[in-house]
């Protein structure tokens, strides 16, 4: 079969995802892939093809805040643009199945086209006690009549009670949890837990201050400390007040390895980067940013589940210290980690993502042998 896999590439997260997805399907199958910005070039390096697309939404905000209004509402980036160029590229590919990873466009394209599709998403709701709702809810409404119209909601987490989306989620018919897909192996050598704490903040200038603050706590106590930053330009910054314990990492082709070796993860709470965090049995700090519900809710999760903390923006100063303290002495944080690695290992994202094409493709064979019989 010809698949397409759409990225929304706010973020690496769903890139990674993605990806993980198209190296299983590329086994059996052609894959191609709809991108923009460094998501394009990201999956571009790992040498797949790619059509390049515009952005539905841009992610902003300001001192650690999300700005979800702004976001979604801008004049640069419009849905009507990516659907005019997702029309062009799915016409031209003639895919016979798409996988959407919350590139919406993409999803109107498929159903205009009588074309199946999947949706992947770790987000089909949210709970939400502020203005926010006004104008979270009729957007997340109107997603899930796109959803309820594809042949299936795929969720890369595990089951519940331990779906770290779980507060993000509403069930629906077609939704189904097939484990974490992330693009690395987790059964390799178990090794120990390293001496540094890996910080995955991101490179979006509103998350600056964490970086900041990692850097002192780490002159002041002599912590090692590896920040990947997915910015030169903040990797400037940072150089220029770095303490000698502190590793800037621009960018890497190497997660996995940093990932395996590091004591605990400091995260601002995005789903992929816990479900990768869980899958090797690492512990986390996550720093939602603010006003961002999905972000909010993963990490509350995470407490729940006792694998780590959740801290806010707004007294940032004066608990991240006592967090890192409390993570590094208290070993129940590190248990319920490696819990969960277990369940991962278990619910094999990739697999289960394989064997819902190979059913999905055997239905479509057998429908058409029944079609040509009866015609």
């Amino acid at each position: 079969m010809k698949i397409l896999i759409s990225v929304c590439g706010e973020g690496f997260g769903h890139t990674t995802r993605c990806l993980a997805i198209g190296e299983e399907l590329s086994k059996e199958h052609e894959v191609k892939f709809i991108a923009y910005g460094k998501s394009m070039d990201f999956i571009k390096k790992c040498n797949y093809e790619v059509f390049e697309t515009y952005p539905e939404v841009k992610l902003t905000g300001y001192n650690g805040r999300f700005d979800i209004k702004g976001s979604i509402f801008n004049r640069e980036n419009r849905p009507t643009m990516a659907i005019k160029r997702e029309l062009e590229i799915v016409k031209k590919y003639k895919p016979d199945l798409i996988i959407v990873d919350c590139k919406y466009s993409t999803a109107l394209v498929a159903k205009l086209l009588n074309i199946p599709f999947y949706i992947v998403t770790n987000q089909n709701y949210t709970r939400s006690h502020d203005n926010r709702k006004f104008i979270i809810y009729p957007v997340i409404r109107l997603l899930n009549i796109i959803n309820k119209r594809s042949k299936g909601v795929i969720v890369p987490d595990l089951p519940m009670p331990y779906t770290i989306c779980e507060y993000n989620l509403t069930m629906l018919d077609n939704l189904q949890f097939i484990g974490p897909l992330i693009r690395y192996n987790v059964n390799g050598d178990e090794g120990e837990d390293g001496d540094y704490i890996l910080s995955i903040i991101g490179g979006f200038e509103y998350r600056y201050r964490i970086l900041e603050l990692l850097n002192e706590i780490s002159k002041r106590k002599g912590i090692n400390v590896k920040m990947v930053c997915g910015s030169y330009e903040i990797a400037r910054k940072l150089r220029r007040i770095k303490s000698p314990n502190v590793e800037i990492i621009p960018f890497t082709t190497n997660m996995e390895d940093l990932i395996r070796r590091c004591s605990f993860i400091v995260c601002h709470g995005g789903h992929s980067t816990l479900m990768e965090a869980v899958s090797f049995g690492k512990p986390v700090i996550t720093i939602p940013d603010l006003y961002h519900p999905e972000q909010e809710n993963n990490s509350r999760k995470i407490g729940d589940l006792k694998c780590g903390l959740a801290l806010s923006h707004i007294n940032l100063e004066n608990t991240l210290e006592w967090t890192i303290d409390e993570i590094m002495d208290n070993p129940i944080y590190f248990k319920n980690a490696r819990k969960l690695k277990e369940l991962c290992k278990f619910y094999n994202g990739r697999a289960n993502i394989r064997e819902i094409v190979r059913k999905h493709e055997r239905n479509s064979r057998l429908e058409e042998i029944i079609s040509l019989k009866f015609s």
